[in-house]
């Protein structure tokens, strides 16, 4: 049975039985507590938990999952992955073990096909209930249900909540797999392939049930891959239709075979299966960083490039991979059909910069290895570890799993100890995002006893009691003039931040005080939050309320809102489809998108974004919102956007013939109520990511105002037209160039006429010569020239040399002669460590580099990190 017919069985047998089909959510959940969906129920734990009701208590879904936690075991094995779908049915307090029992078997033997004599079952030890129901309602005989204990056939989520027993359905593969006897037995032979979960009961901290759950839940889960296995008769995962094009692609590209030997299966499994993982999630809008989801799209990045380079590739090859993936699974998941340029861009640039560094990183990494093994140590530098996650951007696991192979730990602690300041800051950014409020529990808590209603779209005022007050310690029942707090109304028409618009401020008065509103937050679906400052008196939860917004600021972010969807559309038009909104800040008059782009925009391309802008706003377009399903949403090409949580049910913003997005912020009627609309900057943000800063309404026309009054105070300082001042200003600006140039070359003499008695202090490592020198009055081109002289009079060497600046900061400028940049030796490795000393860093690639930062005080410092790399790159060569 092929791929494609798996899903629509499962999909259709569980739709004719009442359930709705869900679309598959992003990679990226909306849950906090976790970094990507790393199973089926993640999209549905709301429903699970009670925080809200489902349309429809039965659900199911093909869900995209990521799990790195057994990253290691890939490609060792023929059955871990890191990227799955997972197939999953859901019940919401609807029907439970007496349904989903025997609707498993018959979706197992009539809809897949296996053969009834080869299936066996489990079940929890206590679940008696369970095992009846197997022996009654299907054919499957006593002896083939076997009875196993908590650690394999119990869930919960390992704090208080929910929890019950399992039940899991196994496929007896044939003795030539292993010995008889059962899953207790051999759990190679007999194969699971689908878990029912039976949540029942309630646990608290310990562990300890306290009772049952008032409704009790189904959750469901299929392994796609390993039932796609089973049902097309192969050996293993990488053998099926959604995998082996990978594999043999990847075996076309380096030209190794695949099953020629073990090692060379390794690196091919890996490689097919990173490249997967790595395309969906840049798809749904993660790219590479050094934290957070950021990372681990990383560390398979990188980890899929080692193995390429391992099977002797030296070429860029990761695109091809990608391009594999995208034309293998594109019809089945068409965002990656969407996505094809930016993936197959993110995969190239990510392979391009890894794989710069690789080769000095190896090398430096294996004379560790060696010198550690000469002295006899079995555990690996902390520090070689810190500075190749530092300098050459190895992922520590990656150093571990290389150690291992060469028998070796890691000195974790002097590793930990390295790091420790740059996962303080980490964690100190973490408690800046997190930390404004109760934790998750409290709002849990509140969400349980109070629904909110937002009625903001047409409403700036309304009516509610107070349903809550919370502080950072959690929920309370009063507070007093000059206390924090987070209010909670049934009924409120302040839009809470989402979907990049800014959340409301405004005001909430009760019989007994009054409270300034700075912000609104969701923390969780459905629960609106006002943090809030009581400015007078003091509000008690029950007493009645009165909230208003700041009517002046919404209607500014609102003109921004709408100018934002205008924009994307637009840059969409002008740049390619790849150029999707991948994140926006709206507040008043002001907002900020950023998107993936992989040049900067030029000038002409910006002010053709801001015409076309400005006459979409004129024509004026009609707006509508519409709600309807996602599906239909999809349908009709509606936009959703990177890293966004969407239900079932969604709203449809459209304006004219060329935008449709889904978002759930406040527009405008009528866009000619936006104004005027002004570019203020575009820059880089990220590697492959561009950044817009604009303006609308009345904050706009002041700042062309402004602009407008500059022009003509320059003009009347030069004593011409306004329209003469362009030309004016660039003959100034020619002849201040001409006369900068002559004075440059009047100091790059008297610097070359020194540069004899600088030599001197040149040293020699191995075969060549080191030289990192601080020299006064240049500029950044003195200082090029000056060391690409330095380097033509020591031949095979590194030249590193710097200066401060007029205004106190310093420039660095690195020059390895054309010999060591071929033994892998790059100027910008030589200067980064520096670099990072005066607070700035490092550009340019091969022979030449250059770098500058602010602490030029820290000059001294910089130049001897830069020569102690100098010497250890240098030394590390054979």
């Amino acid at each position: 049975m092929r791929s494609d017919e798996i899903r629509r069985t499962f999909l259709d047998f569980f739709a004719e039985r009442g359930h709705r089909i869900w679309p598959s959510a992003s990679l990226i959940p909306s849950d906090p507590t976790l970094l990507l969906t790393v199973a089926g129920m993640v999209p549905f734990k709301p429903y699970f938990l009670g925080e809200a009701t489902p349309d429809n208590p039965r659900a199911v879904s093909v869900q995209k999952v990521v799990r790195t936690n057994d990253i290691e075991n890939v490609g060792h094995t023929t059955r871990h992955l890191t990227f799955f779908e997972m197939l999953g049915n859901f019940s919401f307090g609807d029907y439970f073990k007496a349904e989903i029992i025997p609707w498993a078997y018959q979706l197992s033997t009539e809809g897949f096909g296996f053969d009834p004599e080869r299936l066996w079952a489990t079940v929890y030890d206590e679940d008696a209930e369970a095992f009846d129901l197997w022996a009654s309602l299907t054919d499957i005989p006593p002896e083939r249900i076997q009875r196993r204990g908590r650690d394999d056939n119990y869930w919960d989520m390992g704090v208080a909540g929910p929890c019950g027993p399992c039940s899991e359905i196994f496929f007896d593969r044939g003795p030539e797999h292993g010995p008889d006897g059962g899953p207790v037995v051999d759990e190679t032979r007999f194969l699971e392939f689908w878990n029912l979960v039976f949540m029942q009961f309630e646990q608290d901290d310990d562990g300890n049930i306290v009772g049952e759950l008032p409704r009790k839940n189904v959750d469901t889960g299929v392994g796609f891959e390993r039932l796609a296995m089973l049902l097309q008769g192969v050996a293993n995962v990488f053998e099926t239709d959604v995998i082996r094009p990978m594999l043999e692609r990847a075996s076309q590209l380096t030209g190794v075979g695949y099953g020629t030997a073990e090692k060379s299966n390794i690196s091919l499994r890996v490689i097919a299966d990173h490249a997967r993982s790595s395309s969906f999630l840049i798809a749904d809008g993660v790219l590479p960083s050094n934290e957070a989801r950021g990372y681990i799209l990383r560390r398979l990045l990188r980890r899929a490039v080692r193995h390429l380079r391992l099977l002797g590739s030296d070429k860029p090859m990761l695109p091809d991979m990608v391009v594999s993936v995208i034309d293998t699974l594109g019809a089945a998941w068409p965002e990656l059909v969407t996505q094809r340029e930016l993936i197959t861009r993110v995969a190239a640039a990510e392979e391009d910069s890894f794989g710069r560094t690789l080769r000095t990183g190896m090398g430096m990494l294996s004379t560790a290895i060696d010198e550690t093994k000469q002295r006899g140590e079995q555990k690996l530098s902390g520090s070689t570890a810190f500075k190749l996650h530092d300098t050459y951007g190895f992922p520590v696991e990656l150093t571990l799993e290389i150690a291992a192979e060469e028998g070796l730990d890691l000195d974790s602690d002097v590793f930990a100890a390295e790091m420790e300041a740059q996962r303080e800051r980490a964690r100190r950014a973490a408690r800046r995002e997190d930390g404004e409020g109760p934790d998750t529990d409290a709002y849990r808590r509140v969400a349980q006893q109070s629904a909110v209603d937002f009625v903001g779209y047409d409403r700036s005022e309304a009516d509610a009691p107070v349903a809550a007050l919370l502080d950072r310690a959690g929920t309370i029942e009063r507070a007093q003039e000059g206390d924090e707090v987070e209010v909670v109304l049934p009924v409120t028409p302040f839009y809470a931040e989402g979907g990049g618009q800014l959340g409301d401020h405004g005001v909430i008065e009760t019989p007994t005080g009054r409270l300034q509103v700075v912000d609104t937050v969701e923390p969780l679906d459905g629960l609106i939050v006002h943090r809030a400052r009581v400015d007078a008196g003091e509000v008690a939860v029950g007493q009645d309320a009165h909230a208003r917004i700041d009517r002046e600021r919404r209607a500014a972010i609102t003109r921004g809102h709408t100018a934002t969807h205008i924009l994307h559309a637009t840059l969409k038009d002008e740049l390619g489809e790849h150029a999707a909104q991948a994140g926006s800040a709206i507040d008043a008059g002001r907002f900020r998108f950023d998107f993936p782009h992989f040049s900067a925009v030029s000038a002409d391309q910006l002010q053709q974004v801001e015409a076309r802008v400005n006459r979409r706003i004129a024509q004026s377009p009609d707006i509508t919102t519409e709600i309807m399903s996602h599906a239909d949403a999809r349908r009709i090409g509606a936009t959703a956007l990177f890293g966004e949580k969407y239900g079932e049910i969604v709203r449809v913003v459209r304006i004219g013939d060329f935008s449709a997005e889904l978002c759930g912020g406040t527009h405008v009627h009528r866009t000619p109520d936006i104004g005027v609309f002004s570019i203020l900057s575009e820059g880089s943000i990220a590697a492959n990511l561009r950044r817009i800063e604009a303006l609308t309404g009345a904050e706009a026309l002041a700042h062309l105002s402004r602009e407008r009054l500059v022009a003509e105070q320059v003009a009347q300082m030069l004593k011409v037209s306004p329209d003469e001042v362009v030309e004016r200003v660039a003959g100034l600006i020619d002849r201040l160039r001409a006369a900068e140039k002559e004075l440059v070359r009047v100091r790059q003499q008297a610097l070359l006429a020194a540069a004899g008695s600088l030599t001197e202090g040149a040293e020699r490592v191995n075969s060549a010569q080191v030289l990192a020198a601080a020299v006064q009055g240049a500029d950044r081109d003195g200082l090029k020239t000056l060391a690409l002289d330095l380097r033509q009079r020591l031949g095979e060497s590194v030249v590193v040399l710097g200066d401060v600046t007029e205004d106190g900061k310093a420039q660095l400028v690195a020059a390895v002669s054309a010999g060591l940049v071929a033994r892998g030796i790059e100027a910008r490795e030589v200067l980064q460590p520096g670099a990072r000393v005066v607070g700035g860093g490092a550009g340019g690639r091969g022979e030449v580099a250059q770098a500058g930062g602010r602490e030029g005080g820290a000059l001294a410092e910089a130049l001897d990190v830069c020569r102690r790399t100098a010497r250890e790159l240098v030394g590390s060569l054979s």
